[in-house]
């Protein structure tokens, strides 16, 4: 197989993996952030704060279920931005 065929095959796998990725990050967020009830009012303020400046990482450091789920967004994500970029450069029409 040539650069030029798996360019063509991992353009559209790499957009499809990081869209994935998006979704799967927005199914953890929805079911793991019930876990945030545990903490109380003074502790809820640097929970907010966290949460305000990196949303994602908050997530995964402050429920304790999202970690493991994170490896998934992670393989999927990067897996993707790579094909991605493998494909924009082996594929003749660089823009």
């Amino acid at each position: 197989m040539n650069k030029e065929l798996l360019g063509l095959i991992f353009l559209p796998a790499g957009v499809i993996s990081m869209a994935a990725a998006a979704l799967w990050q927005m199914y953890v967020v929805m079911t793991e952030s019930y876990t945030l009830n545990r903490f109380k009012d003074k502790q809820l303020v640097w929970v907010v704060s966290a949460m305000f400046f990196s949303f994602t990482l908050a997530i995964y450091i402050l429920c304790p279920n999202a970690r493991k789920k994170g490896v998934l967004f992670w393989l999927l994500a990067i897996g993707g931005a790579l094909m991605y970029v493998l494909a924009k450069l082996w594929l003749p029409w660089k823009k």
